[in-house]
């Protein structure tokens, strides 16, 4: 299975969007941040998201670092892995993304990844997407004079 881990923090403040909503609420991006994280890599593999802190939250695959930072928990992790070709780590910092090369895992930088998340919410922007929808019965394609003459007299 592969797993993504995801240095929490790191990728909310490359983000403009995230980063504005951290400064004013921290647990409201970064519930925000996970969200829709998990809608664009979906299932098939397992996110695990690391965070500085503490939190009264107990969430399953979010990690706070308590009075360690979270680059040493992704750190410890990696270490732990028996497996490291199944593994992406998502960060831009330098001592996290090196541990993850020098072990065989795939990395990811946090503006990388973001270009995916936005790529993902942004596929249809501009663009007519119409005749992907299926067509459904509910709405007659014209409407008689009789029922026309019917519902002037009702709504009128």
């Amino acid at each position: 299975m592969k797993i993504v881990l995801i240095d929490g923090n790191n990728v909310i403040h490359k983000s403009a969007q995230f980063k504005k909503i951290f400064m004013n609420d921290k647990i409201a991006a970064r519930q925000s941040f996970v969200e829709k994280v998990k809608s664009h890599l979906g299932r098939g593999c397992r996110i695990e998201f690391y965070f500085d802190g503490y939190s009264e939250q107990n969430l399953s695959g979010i990690y706070f670092s308590g009075n360690k930072t979270a680059d040493d928990l992704i750190r410890n992790r990696i270490e732990r892995s028996e497996d490291h070709r199944n593994i992406t780590v998502v960060s831009s910092d330098n001592g996290i993304t090196g541990l993850a090369r020098v072990c065989g895992c795939t990395v990811k930088s946090s503006e990388e990844f973001l270009k995916e998340l936005e790529g993902k919410e942004n596929i249809f922007k501009g663009k007519n997407i119409n005749h992907l929808l299926e067509k459904d019965n509910e709405k007659p394609n014209s409407v008689s004079r009789k029922d026309l003459d019917y519902f002037r007299d009702k709504f009128s």
